[in-house]
């Protein structure tokens, strides 16, 4: 019989870092920019689109993009992670 691998060795080093900061960074893209094409289609139009301004229908909509930016700025450094995890393990292979 075959002994199963130790728990944690099913896939190479980084890969699991990289599929799931692909998939927030995948998230936080669309989600922004849905957002932002709400936030410019909105009638009354909002003007200025960029403002420190959170109130009203707009400034929800600004503090919902800025709110997504965190689940964007993860993404991208678990992706750096992986990617920097797997560049390491093959040097060592």
């Amino acid at each position: 019989m075959t002994d199963s691998p130790p728990p944690g060795t099913a896939h190479p080093s980084g890969t699991r870092a990289l599929i799931v900061g692909v998939a927030l960074t995948i998230t936080g893209v669309i989600s922004k920019a849905a957002l932002i094409v709400q936030l410019v289609a909105y009638e009354p139009s909002c003007e200025p689109l960029v403002a420190w301004s959170f109130t009203g229908a707009c400034g929800g909509l600004r503090l919902l993009i800025v709110l997504m930016l965190p689940f964007l700025v993860t993404g991208l450094v678990l992706i750096g992670i992986g990617i920097v995890l797997r560049v390491r393990r093959r040097r060592r292979a």
